[in-house]
């Protein structure tokens, strides 16, 4: 199952935000990464499956993804929004991961404010690739290990189980919300919440959609976009485009596929 890091960016000690950029470093403590297929609410039948059966299954397919997948290239593109960012503050970069846990950033284009680029941008690619490698990727996992799950729904509109997480631990990269397991063949398609633990004081709250496509035999991110109401600053926007895939699976070829539209 699809792993959610969270982070908080700490501001240096004794440092202030200039004149011409105020409340700047309270952008840091409003991003989440990331660790589905968008698709409206609704309320069906009962699984023709136990929910624990349903549960096993998204756990095995999980495992099975993490055998089958030898390495995966992709590009990203990460956007901050916020009233005090006076032009578009972007970064786009080239993500390499080769199995069992090694990921590589290249840094193709960026743009906007230095202090989003270093504080934000930077802390999330260094996170994401110290939470890949083991056991840190296991602590946070959309497991049954991390989450008790509840059933909630069919969705028939996805073609997906619905469940509530709640975190069984304290790790603060843990979220509260609500997954997709598509009912064809258990992968997640969509995940929605917000994180388990309140990241700041400064943050009154934060609230994500991540969601996720099928290429070939693997789920992998599409899109993601979190949004920060910030104390006395208003609302912080994150976004995450992922696209231009290609993969290859153990003993395989390459499979390259189409660009996927930001």
């Amino acid at each position: 199952m699809p792993t959610i890091y969270w982070f908080v960016g700490r501001s240096t000690k004794n440092k202030t935000c200039g004149p011409k950029t105020p409340g700047l470093n309270a952008l840091s403590y409003a991003v989440l990464l990331l660790v589905s297929v968008a698709a409206p609410r609704s309320v069906a039948a009962p699984p023709a499956l136990d929910p624990e059966e349903i549960l096993s299954r998204m756990e095995h397919r999980y495992e099975r993804q993490l055998q089958a997948l030898e390495s995966y290239q992709d590009r990203r593109r990460y956007s901050v929004t916020h009233p005090l960012l006076r032009k578009p503050t972007y970064l786009l970069v080239e993500e390499s991961f080769l199995a069992p846990e090694e990921k590589r950033f290249e840094v193709l284009e960026r743009s906007g404010s230095g202090k989003v680029q270093k504080s934000v941008f930077s802390r999330l690619l260094e996170v994401e690739q110290e939470s890949a490698r083991e056991p840190a990727r296991q602590a946070v996992d959309l497991s049954r290990r991390n989450y008790s799950f509840r059933f909630e729904a069919f969705d028939p509109a996805a073609d997906a189980y619905v469940f509530d997480a709640e975190p069984r631990t304290a790790n603060p990269y843990l979220l509260r919300g609500k997954i997709w397991v598509n009912a064809e063949d258990y992968g997640i398609q969509r995940i929605e919440g917000e994180p388990a633990k309140k990241p700041s004081f400064l943050v009154r709250r934060t609230i994500f959609v991540h969601e996720f496509a099928k290429f070939g035999d693997f789920w992998f991110p599409v899109h993601h976009r979190s949004e920060s109401d910030l104390l006395l600053l208003g609302r912080a926007v994150l976004e995450i485009s992922y696209f231009d895939y290609q993969w290859q699976t153990q003993s395989t070829q390459p499979h390259e596929e189409a660009k996927l539209h930001e």
